[in-house]
């Protein structure tokens, strides 16, 4: 744009050679240079509500540049962690709606809302779903000194004498989920013990200090492969193409045994229509890319979905998630 303006400016000159004329070139070209150096100014800021390191950090990272070269804008992301998102959510609601500031969450935001109370924010009235950026995969391991080979072995196991514990990142987690609902559509009992983070909670799982935990496949990915632990199922009817090898819920006998954690972006409420939209349509042209899809794919990440896409997923999973958690009823910690 900037080549484009200063070729109209010289053409200009070379046919208005007059002071006057000069004098207006000249304050034009002042004027809109700093009209493009304003609107190249801003900055499109990415609250994150977990600690840096995590996927959602990891995620923001690899679209973070090629996002910010598409917008013409710089990308901060800006990551507030604690209170199992609530906090970082909290402020994404609460942010200025020029269309400057985006929430990226994952699906930890509708199980919040099944499981929190008193929330600072309303997650179906405060946020506009911008873009779907993928959905991973959920798998059930278990540590190799529980001597189980099989789901149909770990639930006969976990249906003695002995409580069989899992590891968690807290009650709301996906870990916590994705372990409890094994536990309802097995019959049996689990006792969760909550780490700070999924690092731990697997570190305890290969020395086997727990039994079991559910976790995103690219999060075990590489422990498994390593066979310092042992997947046994994974949550989908599809295999994972990262872990080929292992059978999914509707091969193992349990069907409803569903599960996959999505990361999306969400803008808050009151953002125009046309702004968020720009953010949508620069998000698809970035993950489409060659580097970005491949890099997008090695992390387990699949079905990208624009913004009336991203919409049907959110209200099915809150359709599917806030009746059973509230049978459930689990007590935020």
């Amino acid at each position: 744009m900037f080549k484009s303006v200063m070729l109209h400016f010289f053409a200009f000159i070379k046919v208005n050679m007059n002071q006057r004329s000069i004098v207006l070139v000249f304050s034009f070209f002042f004027w809109s240079s700093f009209a493009i150096a304003d609107n190249t100014a801003e900055t499109l800021k990415i609250i994150i509500p977990f600690a840096a390191g995590g996927p959602s950090d990891l995620i923001a990272r690899i679209i973070s540049t090629p996002l910010g070269l598409a917008l013409g804008k710089s990308v901060v992301i800006d990551n507030h962690g604690g209170a199992g998102g609530v906090i970082g959510v909290s402020l994404a609601s609460k942010a200025p709606t020029d269309g400057n500031t985006v929430l990226l969450t994952t699906s930890s935001f509708v199980i919040t809302a099944g499981i929190a109370t008193n929330l600072p924010y309303n997650p179906r009235k405060d946020f506009e779903p911008v873009y779907l950026l993928g959905e991973v995969q959920s798998m059930l391991a278990v540590s190799n000194l529980l001597g189980v080979n099989s789901l149909s072995e770990l639930i006969a196991k976990a249906k003695g004498p002995k409580s069989l514990n899992y590891g968690s990142a807290g009650v709301g987690s996906t870990m916590h989920i994705g372990a409890e609902l094994f536990g309802k559509l097995a019959n049996v009992s689990l006792v969760n013990i909550a780490y700070r983070g999924s690092v731990p909670a697997i570190t305890d799982l290969i020395a086997g200090n727990i039994d079991l935990l559910n976790a995103d496949v690219p999060v075990l990915r590489n422990y498994v492969k390593d066979n310092r632990i042992k997947a046994l199922v994974i949550y989908d009817t599809k295999r994972s193409p990262l872990l080929p090898d292992v059978p999914t819920a509707v091969e193992v006998g349990i069907p409803q045994l569903l599960m996959t954690n999505w990361y999306g972006v969400l803008a808050p409420n009151g953002v125009s229509l046309d702004k968020r939209k720009h953010i949508e349509e620069a998000i698809s042209k970035v993950i489409k890319q060659p580097d970005i899809a491949a890099r997008l794919a090695d992390a387990g990440f699949m079905n990208p979905k624009d913004a009336s896409g991203f919409k049907v997923r959110l209200d099915s999973d809150f359709e599917r998630w806030l009746p059973w958690l509230k049978e459930a009823n689990f007590k935020p910690e």
